[in-house]
């Protein structure tokens, strides 16, 4: 969930803001806004004491530290954001609610988010302030729906009943808030993925315990901000990974799979060991999506890549080289193991049978493969994959549906010899 971020920061930019918004999204922030601004004149407070004031001054500052190390990564995961948003901030409006009076709790959340927005959310193109104002006021409302339902209970039960509150009453609040902005939307899209819900746990577990340190130990809390910075930087990472992964197969993308294999032959180089990688190239692929459509091809290439990766060991990396071909990085494997991993990828492939949206099922698939290894087959990256390459075309010009091997120079067929494989033009089942 977008819990700390502001309303839409992760959906595009409306031009005209507010003026421009779907009904419903202008009352339903007035809505909202309001009752925050009453909340703290309905509901009676105490006077802060000294000790409450010492809590409210370790959690701002540890909020504060935390902020400004994790804002460039907060930044670059804000740009990368496709979906509603987690950050970790709500470890310091979480232990506030339950540690502190409601109204210098809700204080608390208006300092911390503001500064957070100001250092990371205010630059990234499509942040709105009436967003962040809005974002606030949800903030604030949480607070006291947590300290109201923490103070029915005791101990551990407070907590757990903070915790269960908290997550109910800002979800429901930013849903809400995310549906008014895209009415064509379900609510399950707007409710993140399964990791981004597992970093929101998380950071309400820390939350818990920084409640609790501050009781006992009020000195010790900073000690969670280089978790926290480390957990942020880790998610930051997460996002990079899917990034750099095809969208279609799950497979790596051609830049980051040659980024590792630029890295792993290096070590070979090093260490004076092989490297072997394959090319491999979906024989007649074009009669699939002339006969089946694009999207029945699709599938297609999700089965084969799924095929590949389960011929290869878990280090092996496996990239999309583009349409219909792929590469496979082997370290420490020579042309021997090289030759043996095509041959098992090519039967794989061959008996594969795709059952697609439609309930076609396509059979017959098969894929020509070129075998080359550092550093008999060159030096560098792009030599040693140009001589795969090279090998592939010689596989399609023999006859397609065999391996082939590049050494120095010269593709030949492997020692294995093919058998024959039907066109995969699909069998209707």
């Amino acid at each position: 969930m977008d819990q700390q971020g502001e309303f839409g920061a992760a959906r595009p930019a409306r031009p005209g803001g507010l003026r421009t918004a779907p009904p419903g999204v202008l009352p339903y922030y007035l809505a909202v806004e309001v009752t925050a601004v009453v909340l703290p004149f309905a509901v009676p407070s105490v006077v802060p004491t000294a000790r409450e004031w010492l809590f409210f001054g370790v959690l701002l500052g540890s909020a504060v530290v935390q902020t400004e190390l994790s804002a460039k990564a907060e930044r670059m995961r804000r740009f990368l954001s496709s979906n509603p948003h987690v950050t970790v901030t709500s470890v310091w409006f979480f232990a506030g609610a339950l540690s502190l009076p409601p109204l210098l709790a809700s204080v608390l959340a208006v300092l911390v988010y503001g500064h957070f927005w100001l250092r990371t959310v205010g630059g990234v193109p499509g942040a709105r302030p009436y967003r962040a104002a809005c974002s606030v006021a949800t903030h604030v409302v949480t607070v006291f729906a947590v300290h109201a339902v923490a103070g029915l209970f005791g101990g551990l039960a407070a907590t757990a009943a903070g915790g269960l509150t908290f997550v109910l009453v800002n979800n429901l609040l930013v849903l809400i808030g995310f549906k008014l902005h895209d009415p064509a939307g379900s609510f399950l899209s707007f409710a993140g993925s399964a990791s981004e819900n597992l970093l929101d746990a998380a950071t309400l577990c820390l939350g818990a315990a920084a409640a609790a340190l501050l009781v006992v130990r009020p000195w010790l809390v900073p000690l969670l901000v280089l978790p926290l910075v480390l957990l942020h930087r880790g998610e930051l990472g997460r996002r990079l990974e899917l990034r750099a992964r095809d969208p279609k197969t799950g497979l790596l993308s051609i830049a980051e799979w040659r980024t590792r294999a630029e890295a792993e032959l290096g070590r070979a180089a090093r260490a004076g060991g092989d490297c072997g990688i394959l090319m491999l190239d979906l024989d007649h692929f074009k009669r699939v999506n002339d006969t089946h459509g694009h999207l029945a091809g699709d599938d297609v290439l999700r089965a084969v890549a799924d095929a590949v990766r389960g011929e290869v060991r878990i280090y092996d990396t496996v990239g999309r080289f583009g349409g219909e071909e792929f590469v496979v990085l082997l370290p420490g494997i020579g042309r021997v193991h090289s030759v043996a991993v095509a041959e098992r990828i090519r039967d794989a492939v061959a008996e594969l049978a795709v059952v697609v949206a439609d309930g076609t099922r396509i059979a017959g698939l098969s894929v020509s493969i070129g075998v080359a290894v550092h550093p008999d087959a060159g030096r560098g990256v792009d030599e040693v994959l140009g001589a795969a390459d090279k090998a592939v075309y010689a596989a399609k010009k023999s006859g397609r549906d065999r391996v082939c091997v590049s050494r120095r120079g010269i593709a030949r067929p492997s020692a294995i010899h093919p058998g024959s494989r039907a066109s995969p033009d699909g069998a209707a089942s």
